[in-house]
Order: C-alpha cells, then sequence, then structure tokens
C-alpha cells in the first residue's frame, strides 16, 4: 500500500444517529482500541446532520437553510458531503459509518497516498460481501460498465473540494447528476467537478464479510444486523468487540437498556449484557443459533407461501380464460 505519512490528528466523522447508539459505542471502541495516532472524533447526527466532536463538545452544524431540507434518512447520507467545509478546505478527513468495525490500525487508511485524487474509496466491483446483500442491493452497481465507489467508507483531500454543502443540494434539485451517482461517486458526479476518485483495496471495506484481510467489516445489510437479528453469518464478531467495549465501560448498561426500550438492538443483546461472564458466551451461541433456525425456517415459509399464492394465481387465471 502506497502511504504518505502524516503527523496531525486523525480526522474522522463517523455517520450516525439516536437509534444506532450501541453500533456506534461499539466502532467507536474498536476505532480507539487499533489506532497508533491521536484522534478528532465527530459523529454525525442523522436526524439533525450536525457534527459534534466526542471529546471537546464542539458542533458543527450545516447551513440552516439546508438543514431544514434535509432532514430525516437523508440528512444522514447528505451530511457526509458537507465535511471538507467543516473543515475549512484544509487538512484530509476520514468518513465512515457507524455500523462498523475497524480491525486494524486506521492510520494506515489516513496515510494513503491520494497521489491527486479528492477521494479514496472501495469500487463496488471489488467488494467481498454476503452472498445475501450482493443479490438483493449490489446488481444495479455490479451489472453495468460505469465504476461506482463505496462511499460508506473515504477518505477526502478537504484542500481539493470544489463544493459547499448548498451548491451540491441545489444541483440535485436540477437533476444535474443523480442521488445515487453522488452517494457512489458515480460517473456524472466526478465529472460535473472533474475529479478522480483513487480506489483502495476491499478490506478497508468488507460488507457482511470477514476473512484475516479485513481492515473494516461494514454490516451494511438492514436486514440482518446483529444488534438487531440473529442469523447474521459474522455476528459474533461483533458480539465479540459489544462485549469488548461493555467490559472497558466504552458502552454502558443505562444505554443498553434505552437501545432495548426504543426497539434499537433485539432482547437477547440486551440480556447478554446482563449475564455473568462465565455463561454468556455459550448460552449466546445457543440462543442465537435457535432463533437463526426459527428465522430462517419462517423466511423459507413465507416464500414457500409466496410462491404457492404466485401459482393459485396462474392456475385460476388460466382457468377463467379458458372458461
Amino acid at each position: 500500500m502506497s502511504t504518505q505519512t502524516s503527523s496531525h490528528p486523525i480526522r474522522i466523522f463517523i455517520g450516525s444517529s439516536p437509534k444506532n447508539l450501541i453500533e456506534e459505542r461499539v466502532f467507536c471502541y474498536s476505532l480507539l482500541k487499533s489506532a497508533s495516532q491521536s484522534m478528532e472524533i465527530y459523529i454525525i447526527d442523522g436526524v439533525t446532520g450536525s457534527a459534534k466532536n466526542i471529546v471537546t463538545g464542539d458542533v458543527k452544524t450545516l447551513p440552516a437553510d439546508i438543514a431544514g431540507r434535509i432532514k430525516g434518512a437523508t440528512a444522514f447520507s447528505l451530511a457526509r458531503w458537507a465535511i471538507p467545509e467543516w473543515c475549512n478546505y484544509q487538512g484530509r478527513a476520514i468518513y465512515c459509518d457507524s455500523d462498523q468495525l475497524v480491525m486494524s490500525d486506521v492510520a494506515e487508511l489516513w496515510n494513503y497516498d491520494l497521489v491527486d485524487s479528492v477521494f479514496a474509496a472501495v469500487p463496488v466491483k471489488q467488494a467481498k460481501c454476503y452472498k445475501h446483500y450482493i443479490e438483493d442491493s449490489m446488481n444495479g452497481f455490479l451489472n453495468t460498465e460505469e465504476v461506482f465507489y463505496l462511499a460508506s467508507v473515504m477518505l477526502i483531500d478537504c484542500a481539493k473540494v470544489k463544493w459547499s454543502i448548498n451548491e451540491l443540494v441545489e444541483l440535485l434539485d436540477r437533476n444535474a447528476f443523480s442521488l445515487p451517482s453522488l452517494m457512489y461517486l458515480g460517473e456524472h458526479f466526478r465529472k460535473h467537478f472533474n475529479l478522480s476518485v483513487t480506489a483502495i483495496p476491499s478490506e478497508w471495506n468488507h460488507l457482511d464479510y470477514v476473512d484475516r484481510d479485513s481492515k473494516i467489516v461494514h454490516f451494511t445489510d438492514l436486514t440482518s444486523q446483529p444488534w438487531r437479528f440473529h442469523h447474521n453469518p459474522i455476528s459474533d464478531l461483533w458480539e465479540q468487540f459489544f462485549l469488548a467495549a461493555l467490559d472497558e465501560n466504552a458502552v454502558t448498561q443505562d444505554e443498553i437498556d434505552t437501545a432495548y426500550a426504543n426497539g434499537w438492538i433485539t432482547g437477547r443483546i440486551k440480556a447478554l449484557a446482563h449475564m455473568p461472564k462465565i455463561v454468556r458466551r455459550p448460552l449466546n451461541r445457543i440462543w442465537r443459533s435457535w432463533s437463526a433456525a426459527i428465522f430462517n425456517l419462517s423466511t423459507v415459509l413465507k416464500q414457500q407461501k409466496r410462491w404457492l399464492r404466485a401459482g393459485w394465481f396462474k392456475l385460476t387465471s388460466w382457468t377463467s380464460i379458458r372458461a
């Protein structure tokens, strides 16, 4: 990997929201656990779009006329593009989603040689993914000649950025490029600003997938995130970090109780946090395996039911036509 060494604190912005509280805490724990350089960590609030420094409490906000236009789901997505502006168009910044684990020293990414590019990110076609996510969400980006990138982990050269967040929203309103082109660093977005993206190895954004090379593991499939479901194939990995964060007070019992009360984590995850250490791992494996088996069986039965209904509809339609 080509790198250039920087002695500045690693400046990282994490896209999150109140409902992402637990995975955010676990992500920060994993990030700090492996970091070899000092860090400035900002949490981007997915509701307001503002970013808050977790140590100093310093808050960076979106322009007032923009904040009201991108509330809700899009605040989380679009606020990341204000990072260069928040950094006064100086230095570097890293962006990550909160539903991730850092398995390696993020200083390696921070010091990656951008050459003349504005961004560094993993090309979509090089991403390693859990099969279900490829089939369910990635096909549209894979079955095309256009090059897209995963903007859920990005290294940004803020000094090379040529836009404000106001301008980006206006350009989206005028259909200068599409939202998917922006969110995946697509060709139309890149051409509009005449910018390039440096490809980084896929291990910096493994999607519900882990191997010995993984540096960031991203639990991106919303239908199998291990704090909300039981059937993710690498649940054990996230739970190991969750329990370590709990044991080292990086996540508190009060936060876990709040998350459960709001439906942000399963009862199993809450119970896991309250179990005696000596029994929680074996009991959790049994509980998770049983719950996953029930979930998978229910999924198969629902699919069979849909197929039967579809077949019955075809049969009755054919019969009606014959009649």
